[in-house]
């Protein structure tokens, strides 16, 4: 059970652990807590990142418990020998390791139902909790999660996998919602098409001359502005009055979904159908849209062109372009969106045809240039060229996300 206490004043520390993550491994972890927090109306005040010896565990947690009343420690928990946060933990806390039929049985089912019968020995430390503390469900993988209360003092004990990690975060940020509500209300506002820094230089004066404070968090799909209060926001339409303004429709409004949502709310109200062309995306545009339920509604499908061999067989870009001006080029993003929309028989189409590195590029045409067709009703076709910075991954991610921008600026037009 989690206390009141004026929980929004509480102070928030995460201990990543791992050795990974000090060598080569992205953490994601804190970006995944600190995220699901602040929408909750709580913030992170620091994070640590320790390797995976028992030493620096107990350390890392005994410096951030005696600053912190909320400690998250992530990874750890697996089977193998170096995960060591559990024995860390209790030994910190002059607590015992008790081993729990219970949670044993569960991991076991867990296993049975992947069609493995064979349970390795060495995931029976999975069944250990600390003493005295309250298990977390896991029901995406074997490692469970724990709450253990000292005092006035909590820890977090939480498996490094996102896929794991997030419905527990989420859960626990949920309850702690619960518990002060009528303390806190999270307002989130959302902004598209506009970099976060533009977004910052906008708006710092407005709300700073009116003490209102205020926290930015950035994705490649929208960025938000989140302001938490006690109780109701009394400057609410004096600032949505603001943000309308400056942003136009860049402006989501409160709460908004996410764009691929957005963007499938567009199409169906509309009555649109759409199909995709993707070449240096790799599907992951056609991905984020068949996320959403219902989709089919609208979704007509995606043709991934990645080969020139493809672009011309599928989508009938001509020979003589491809040569001409290349893959990556307007000419070959226009003949791509015209084909989607003509193969997929649709209202409205996405193409996107780009260089997302690492190599691949040129002076003339460097690793980030992306060009995305946008194709709309009456024959109109609407093409754009971007150069993303980032790695691999963000380039291609944010490319989806500039296309699916695009088409609801363009269908949101009167």
């Amino acid at each position: 059970m989690v206390e009141k206490n004026h929980l929004k004043d509480k102070r928030i520390e995460v201990v990543c652990v791992g050795t990974e993550l000090l060598y080569d491994r992205v953490n994601t972890d804190i970006n995944i807590i600190s995220g699901i927090m602040a929408r909750a109306g709580f913030f992170i005040s620091r994070c640590i990142t320790v390797s995976d010896e028992k030493e620096e565990i107990k350390e890392a947690v005994s410096i951030s418990l005696k600053r912190s009343d909320i400690v998250f420690i992530t990874g750890g928990l697996g089977p193998t020998s170096d995960d060591l946060t559990r024995e860390a933990v209790a030994e910190l806390m002059q607590k015992k390791l008790i081993f729990s039929d219970t949670l044993w049985k569960n991991i076991c089912e867990r296993f049975y139902r992947r069609g493995i019968k064979d349970i390795p020995e060495i995931n029976r430390r999975q069944g250990y909790i600390i003493e005295g503390a309250k298990v977390i469900e896991n029901t995406v993988g074997t490692a469970p999660g724990m709450i253990l209360k000292e005092g006035t003092k909590t820890l977090v004990l939480l498996p490094g996998p996102p896929p794991e990690l997030i419905p527990m975060v989420e859960e626990y940020a949920k309850e702690l919602r619960e518990v002060s509500k009528g303390g806190i209300k999270i307002y989130r506002f959302g902004i598209s098409g506009v970099p976060e820094s533009s977004v910052e230089e906008k708006i710092h004066s407005f709300f700073t001359e009116r003490g209102i404070k205020y926290t930015i968090l950035a994705s490649p799909q929208v960025i938000e502005i989140l302001i938490s209060s006690s109780g109701e926001l009394n400057a609410l339409s004096e600032i949505e009055k603001f943000l309308e303004e400056i942003f136009s429709d860049n402006y989501l409004g409160i709460d908004p979904p996410a764009l691929p949502v957005i963007i499938g709310n567009l199409l169906k109200k509309k009555k649109f159908k759409i199909a995709l062309a993707e070449s240096c995306t790799g599907g992951l545009a056609g991905k984020l849209l068949t996320d959403i339920p219902g989709s089919s509604e609208y979704f007509q499908g995606s043709f991934v062109v990645y080969s020139n061999i493809l672009k011309r067989r599928i989508l009938g870009v001509p020979k003589t372009v491809l040569k001409k001006y290349g893959a990556v080029s307007e000419e070959c993003a226009l003949c791509m969106a015209k084909g989607a929309k003509k193969k997929g028989k649709t209202d409205v189409s996405i193409s996107i045809t780009g260089i997302a590195g690492p190599g691949g590029g040129s002076s003339e045409k460097p690793v980030g240039l992306v060009y995305i067709g946008i194709g709309l009703p009456k024959n109109r076709f609407h093409i754009h060229r971007f150069v993303f910075p980032g790695n691999r991954e963000r380039i291609r991610e944010r490319a989806v996300y500039q296309a699916f921008e695009l088409l609801r600026k363009y269908l949101n037009e009167k």
